[in-house]
Formats: structure tokens, C-alpha cells, sequence
């Protein structure tokens, strides 16, 4: 299944977040004495398999820079372990104008923290424009049909510059030909035009300079 990994691994070695692979095992816990696990359900019935905690992901990378096999692992194929984070929650803010009477006189915190552990990788079958940026990819198929009020040029220019060649991009569905008409905003195109300039500037500038490969 081909996933991106959406955290910084080691970046050093191309395990960086939008890095692309193919998910290959999920690796449980052995250690886990699952013999004395009792668990006492009228729901599910006595041959109920229940599933370990995962250790670990086994992604194949074909663009990392390790160089070592790991523990005998075949090149390439990359161990992605469980990435513990921790984010707070505004409760006040979540609550509102209900904050006072969910503190029903006594006081709580305003805000609570929030731990989670989780696999740094997602399912990559579909990608937003976002998410997208800075990918090169083999061969993709992009739905031109952007929704309401958030056409923009790098709707489309994203997506259709993802791969080398244009016979490597199928269009989804019919679209209309104003998609391919946007033009740039004002600022962009102010930003566009500073670009020019600049590189004209630094072009006749170092005009004079002599570079001399050793």
C-alpha cells in the first residue's frame, strides 16, 4: 500500500515528512504474554483474536539514505516506529459562552493535555494539492474539477507538474477549460515581476565575474 510519512523521521537520511513509500508489515509486540489476557465479553464470542500493540511499521523507501541493512532487513525497507506527541486542547474555546456552566462554581482548567501514539504514516492513494508540493511521482491520476471558491493557480499547476512526462498524467473526469485560465493574483503576480527584476539585476551585475571550474 503506498503511504507518505507525515513526521520527521531523521531527515538526514530522506525519512522526512511527504516522504513516499510502500507499506510492507506491521510489526506487533512477541513480548506480550497474550496467554493471560482473560477478557470477559458477552459481545464478542470465546475464539476472539485480539490484536496485539504495534511496535512498528516496515515501509519500503526507495529514496532514503540508508546505507546499512537493518538487522538483516532487505536494503530499502525501513523500520517506522510509533511517535508519541503531545498537543493541548482550549476547553474554554471548545466550550464557549457554556464554559461557566460546565465549571458548574468549581474551578477547572481552561485548557487540557492530550497524548497520542500512532504510526507517522498515512495512506497515500489519494493527496491533496498541499500535500502534493514538492513530490515527484511516477505516474498520477488528477481530477481537475476543483471545487467552489478555492481555484487558484497552484490547483492545477500542482498537481499536473508532479511527473516528468505528460503521457504520465491521466485526467480523472471531464473539466471546464476555465481551470487552465486562471491567472495569478496581484500579489503573485507583483511577487513574479519583483523575481524578474531581480534576476536581471544580479544577471548584469555579475556580468563582469569570471568563473573558473577546478
Amino acid at each position: 500500500m503506498p503511504v507518505l510519512l507525515n513526521d520527521n523521521i531523521a531527515c538526514e537520511l530522506e525519512l522526512s515528512n511527504g516522504t513516499q513509500g510502500i507499506f510492507r508489515e506491521l510489526v506487533y509486540d512477541d513480548q506480550e504474554n497474550l496467554g493471560s489476557l482473560k477478557v470477559k465479553s458477552d459481545v464478542f464470542p470465546s475464539s476472539t483474536i485480539y490484536i496485539r500493540k504495534p511496535l512498528y511499521t516496515l515501509v519500503e523507501i526507495n529514496t532514503s539514505q540508508v546505507e546499512t541493512d537493518i538487522d538483516g532487513l532487505p536494503p530499502k525497507l525501513i523500520p517506522v516506529p510509533l511517535v508519541k506527541k503531545q498537543f493541548t486542547v482550549p476547553i474554554k474555546q471548545l466550550f464557549g459562552p457554556l464554559f461557566e456552566r460546565v465549571q458548574g462554581g468549581k474551578k477547572i482548567p481552561e485548557t487540557i493535555r492530550i497524548t497520542k501514539t500512532q504510526l507517522p504514516i498515512v495512506p497515500a492513494f489519494t493527496i491533496t494539492t498541499y500535500k502534493a508540493q514538492g513530490l515527484t511521482m511516477n505516474k498520477i491520476v488528477v481530477d481537475l474539477q476543483v471545487p467552489l471558491g478555492t481555484m487558484q493557480v497552484v490547483s492545477i499547476y500542482v498537481p499536473l507538474s508532479r511527473v516528468k512526462k505528460a503521457e504520465d498524467v491521466a485526467i480523472l473526469r471531464p473539466f471546464a477549460l476555465k481551470v487552465l485560465q486562471i491567472r495569478p493574483s496581484l500579489a503573485q503576480d507583483a511577487e513574479l515581476k519583483r523575481l524578474e527584476q531581480l534576476n536581471r539585476k544580479t544577471q548584469k551585475e555579475c556580468a563582469s565575474f569570471v568563473f573558473k571550474i577546478l
